[in-house]
């Protein structure tokens, strides 16, 4: 957890076993990319469930074009759980030991996308093909409620009881990110040129946090919290991840990415000593939070969408789209080596989302699939 005290310190980078990645599945589970070296670290793919049926292999479909992806995967606390969103309007628990669909969720449907302005539709990312979008979704730490959040129709709240909608909350903006701390403080999602805090207790907001500027943009892309709610991360189209205290809501530090499309994910270390992002740009960029002075930069994707660390942080992983392949580089945190750039998808799709549970890891992908897979590791 970070504290006062932490933040007046620099904090060194921990000891690390030297290892590398010389298998690694692509989609159909059969393509191995190779990597030799003293040890091994390779993911094995578990199960892969389709969650928009249009998509169909062989084609290259992407979502800006049709609408069709798996948006973003979280895990439960417990693990036992994932939740998914499709380009329909609808959302997904799955039960994360073998794929199977246990509830369905609608965020938005047809209807109530036609019955809005046709301006307000036509203006957001991507236009009229991802207004059906469930953009972003997350449990309670609890297992209480799902909530979900997209282009078009603010935050829905469900109790999972029973399933039935406990809350809407109208936003004016795209809601492209949200979070929950993991002590259940505080729910943080996007709205417009800001982030709204909610404590979950009542669900009330008792915080705007303002983010981004005119000029470089201001939609929030990614929200991540420490441990114990003290810290949140924010990062959006505005090019820049910004740090903010929870005691006072007061931003303590900045880190700028020059000239970056956007920011599209940002994620805490375990230890959270560090901070992590991936940009439009193709660029990871991670910061040592204490500080926020840069740690490591790496840039060879077209575009990374997604961030995650393994659950000891030994092992950074970006995943998006690069050579008309949706592939993941795994950085050795010791040395920011890249000790792997395995293609996970196929026909053009691109990596939407990675979320990381022990030694889980689960995608999301513009094939509108969803993709598990296990840790390995062999010393030799």
């Amino acid at each position: 957890m970070i504290t006062r005290k932490f933040i007046k310190y620099t904090l060194g980078l921990s000891s690390l076993i030297f290892l590398s990645i010389p298998h690694l599945f692509a989609q159909d589970g059969q393509n191995k990319t190779s990597v030799s070296g003293g040890g091994s670290f390779w993911l094995e793919p578990l199960w892969a469930t389709q969650i928009d049926p249009r998509w169909k292999a062989g084609e290259v479909l992407g979502d800006v074009e049709d609408g069709i992806t798996a948006e973003f995967v979280e895990f439960s606390a417990d693990g036992k759980l994932l939740v998914t969103g499709n380009g329909q309007g609808e959302a997904f628990v799955l039960n994360s030991a073998d794929g199977t669909i246990k509830h369905t969720f609608t965020y938005i449907t047809e209807e109530e996308v036609s019955s809005l302005d046709e301006e307000l539709v036509s203006n957001i990312s991507g236009g009229f093909t991802k207004s059906l979008e469930a953009e972003c979704g997350a449990f309670t730490p609890d297992g209480r409620f799902l909530v979900l959040g997209g282009n078009l129709n603010g935050i829905k709240i469900f109790d999972l009881t029973d399933g039935s909608l406990f809350k809407h909350i109208e936003v004016k903006e795209e809601v492209d990110g949200l979070n929950i701390s993991p002590d259940g403080r505080y729910f943080a999602h996007a709205s417009f040129r800001s982030v709204n805090v909610l404590g979950i207790s009542n669900w009330k907001i008792i915080q705007n946090v303002g983010y981004g500027n005119d000029s470089r943009g201001s939609v929030v892309n990614s929200i991540d919290f420490t441990a114990d709610g003290e810290f949140m991360v924010i990062a959006g189209n505005a090019g820049n991840v910004m740090l903010v205290r929870t005691s006072d809501w007061n931003t303590v530090g900045d880190g700028l990415i020059p000239d970056a499309t956007s920011v599209k994910s940002v994620r805490f270390s375990p230890d959270e000593r560090l901070i992590a992002a991936g940009n439009g740009g193709g660029e990871v960029t991670v910061w040592r939070t204490w500080d926020m002075s840069l740690a490591f930069q790496f840039s060879s994707m077209v575009y990374i969408e997604a961030v995650a660390w393994s659950s000891d942080g030994r092992y950074l992983l970006a995943g998006g789209r690069d050579d008309g392949e949706g592939r993941i580089l795994v950085f050795r945190t010791r040395d920011w080596q890249m000790v792997g750039n395995p293609a996970v998808l196929a026909d053009g799709a691109s990596i939407e989302y990675i979320d990381v549970h022990g030694n889980i890891v689960a995608i999301a992908g513009e094939d509108a699939h969803v993709r598990l897979y296990r840790i390995k590791t062999l010393h030799q």
